[in-house]
C-alpha cells in the first residue's frame, strides 16, 4: 500500500446514483484510490443513509434522480448544520456553465460532468480533500 492509500484509507465516500452502472464506475474509480465506498439508488436513500451512518468526507451525488434531485439534497443536507462540512459534488450529465455555476451557488462544493475519468474524479478530490484524492 503506498502512502496516499495509507492516507485515503480512512476517507469515506458516499455515491449516490439511481443507474447502477454510474456508481459502480465511480465505485471503481475511488476504491483503486483507497476510499471507503458506499452506494444508494436515490436522494431520499442518501438523506436516510447519511442520518444513520457515520460521516461520509464526500457525497459524489447525482443530480437527475426520480425521487429526490441532488438538488433537494444537497438544500436539505445544507440546511442541517451536523453536515456542515461534508463536501458535495454534483455528479451529473447535464452541466452547461449555467448549470455548472448554479450547482456551486446552491450548496455544492464542485461538480463533476459524466462522464468521469479517474484522473478528473481525484482532481476534484484532491481540491475538496487535499493530497491525491
Amino acid at each position: 500500500m503506498t502512502s496516499i492509500e495509507t492516507v485515503n484509507a480512512s476517507r469515506r465516500v458516499l455515491v449516490v446514483d439511481d443507474v447502477m452502472l454510474n456508481r459502480k464506475l465511480a465505485i471503481a474509480f475511488l476504491s483503486r484510490m483507497g476510499w471507503q465506498t458506499f452506494e444508494t439508488d436515490g436522494g431520499l436513500a442518501a438523506l436516510e443513509w447519511l442520518a444513520n451512518n457515520p460521516p461520509v468526507d464526500v457525497l459524489l451525488l447525482d443530480i437527475s434522480m426520480p425521487d429526490l434531485c441532488g438538488e433537494s439534497v444537497c438544500e436539505q443536507l445544507r440546511a442541517n448544520p451536523a453536515f456542515g462540512s461534508l463536501k458535495i459534488v454534483a455528479y451529473t450529465a447535464h452541466a452547461g456553465s449555467d448549470d455548472t455555476q448554479r450547482f456551486l451557488a446552491n450548496g455544492f462544493n464542485a461538480v463533476l460532468i459524466k462522464p468521469i475519468s479517474s484522473q478528473r474524479l481525484k482532481d476534484v478530490l484532491a481540491e475538496l480533500v487535499g493530497s491525491d484524492g
